[in-house]
């Protein structure tokens, strides 16, 4: 008697072939096989397939070439259907309208009264009026866009995935960009779509910690924001300038899961650089940070200050500001005081950002980018450490390329990084943003493909192509200031700023260390064959460009100064 598991396997094989066999007698459909022998082996394989009364097909006449081809077909069909249920036009429109629904109130009085979303919120949340009606409506909108997601989620990243041709960047490392400046107006003319998180989703385990005030606060906060940025989302234009998607590894439990213990193995190894002293598990590490139970003790024991990193802004003593993290949020988050578990743990969190960054941006064919400059630090040590673990017995410091477009001599970089929204729209309706790209070509280029960089030479040539990049950069600039454009009311020469592009990657390290193959395909769930590769030599193609990928991670950081 056959178990319950082989009647399951029977079935799926049943509907793969019957899939299969559709596919095939659509007339927009082909699978090329190149092989002429493999071809006649296939069409002999099919004429065997024989069907039952019902028009199933009779497994003992399906053999191994069938079962398989039918697999990949049925992929592919899934990946179709999926996409042709729900555009990503449709999911944004869906997802701005149930936030839009829901604080368009407190949206327009942000607008007439030219404030922050931080303004707004904060005053609501801290001031002396009730806010209890605006806690209790907290977990159904995390409910009600939970429910919204789990339908559209994995039709929003297949349309993404699918877009070869897109320059796409990841946002990460904060729970949303700032909301003091437009991350789109930053990048938007050296990338085409940037993604961008649900605040909401990112942040809703925090909801189950924060106090009633903390609740109310961020829920404005992040309402308003993701609301700044439905023009650009909804523009009618071939490659959305911004889209949000939830993350799918916080929705997961299961990559949750992987994400938290890829983050445990890089705060073990973050905090043995810390110290000096290897620790073997996170109990060893909590039991070591428990007997620092004083802020004296714990600095006794740090012997690399720098990568004791709480903010990039903080210029207090290393001692002031431990003290001043014990009293934190952060601190009442983890329900510790102890000045030796918060030193100690403090690379948990952030790694875990760092991993969950790099696996949405394999799954989407993205580049990381991060708008904080704590969490940028701590992305190049995650790709320093990665580096490292893989190759322990080299020394590949030196090819491990951390640098700013900012020149060998450490100038400024201008670039194009002020465009309000409705500039960029109506660059990408008018095609100026395609002259202005094909003005910045080489840098756009060097700048966003990893590819373009040669990796394994040395650090004294990667350099120089840095700094040449830089140069062309900065003559170009001149080239499409002297043009004299209005674009929306405004001189193109206002959008410029002065500031820094990093770049960041680890040249010969896996992007994620100590995660297999087969667990990391579970989690990001790899780009299936979209169809049948006419020959071997596209297939090694492929998996040469996915390995080169997979070895050169790049992270981008665009900052100026206001």
């Amino acid at each position: 008697m056959k178990s319950k598991e082989e009647k399951e396997y029977e079935k799926r094989v049943k509907a793969r072939v019957l899939i299969l066999k559709e596919y095939l007698e659509k007339g927009d459909k082909k699978i090329n096989i190149v092989n002429k022998e493999d071809a006649v082996n296939f069409e002999e394989s099919f004429r065997k397939i024989r069907f039952d009364s019902k028009g199933e097909p009779i497994l003992e006449t399906v053999d191994g070439r069938i079962r398989s081809l039918a697999l990949v077909i049925e992929q592919v069909d899934h990946r179709d259907k999926m996409k042709s249920a729900i555009s990503l036009e449709q999911i944004q429109e869906g997802y701005f309208n149930r936030i839009e629904g829901n604080f368009n109130h407190f949206y327009k009085i942000m607008l007439e009264n030219n404030v922050s979303p931080h303004q707004v919120a904060n005053v609501i949340a801290y001031g002396e009026q009730s806010i209890d009606h605006l806690d209790e409506v907290i977990n159904p909108i995390l409910k009600y866009l939970e429910e919204f997601w789990e339908l559209v989620a994995e039709s929003g990243y297949l349309h993404l995935e699918d877009d070869y041709d897109s320059i796409k960047a990841v946002f990460g490392g904060d729970l949303f960009p700032s909301n003091e400046e437009n991350i789109a107006s930053k990048c938007g003319i050296y990338t085409d779509t940037i993604i961008l998180p649900c605040p909401f989703i990112r942040s809703r385990h925090m909801f189950k910690v924060w106090d009633k005030k903390q609740r109310v606060y961020y829920l404005l906060k992040h309402a308003l924001n993701t609301l700044q940025y439905k023009e650009l989302a909804l523009a009618e234009l071939d490659k959305p300038i911004v889209a949000i998607l939830p993350d799918k590894e916080m929705m997961d439990e299961f990559a949750y899961e992987k994400i938290s213990k890829l983050g445990e193995k890089d705060a073990l190894y973050h905090a043995g650089k810390v110290f000096d002293r290897k620790f073997e598990s996170i109990d060893e590490l909590l039991d070591f940070g428990k007997s620092l139970d004083t802020i004296e003790k714990v600095t006794n024991e740090i012997k690399d200050r720098n990568r004791v990193l709480f903010d990039t802004e903080f210029k207090d003593s290393l001692e002031l500001q431990i003290k001043n993290h014990t009293e934190s949020d952060s601190a009442k988050a983890m329900r510790t005081n102890n000045p030796g578990v918060l030193v100690s743990m403090m690379g948990f969190g952030r790694m875990s950002v760092c991993n969950e960054l790099l696996l949405k941006s394999s799954k989407v064919g993205g580049i990381p980018l991060i708008d904080a400059p704590t969490s940028w630090e701590y992305f190049k040590w995650k790709l320093e450490y990665d580096s490292e673990r893989t190759y322990p017995d080299k020394d590949y410091s030196k090819l491990h390329i951390v640098k700013g477009l900012n020149g060998l001599d450490s100038s400024k970089l201008q670039w194009i990084g002020k465009i309000p929204p409705k500039g960029l729209i109506e660059l990408r309706k008018n095609g100026a943003i395609n002259e202005i790209r094909e003005i910045l070509l080489k840098g756009i280029d060097e700048l966003v493909n990893a590819n373009q960089f040669d990796f394994t030479s040395t650090s004294h040539k990667v350099f120089n192509n840095l700094n040449f990049a830089f140069n062309q950069h900065q003559e170009n600039i001149k080239k499409l200031t002297s043009k004299k454009w209005k674009i929306a009311g405004k001189d193109f020469g206002s959008w410029l700023v002065m500031g820094s592009v990093e770049i960041a990657s680890a040249c010969l390290g896996t992007p994620l260390y100590g995660l297999s193959t087969v667990a990391l395909n579970q989690i990001i769930d790899a780009p299936k064959i979209k169809d049948l590769p006419k020959t071997v030599e596209n297939i090694k193609q492929t998996e040469r460009e996915k390995e080169q990928l997979k070895k050169s991670p790049l992270g981008l950081m665009f900052n100026y100064s206001k």
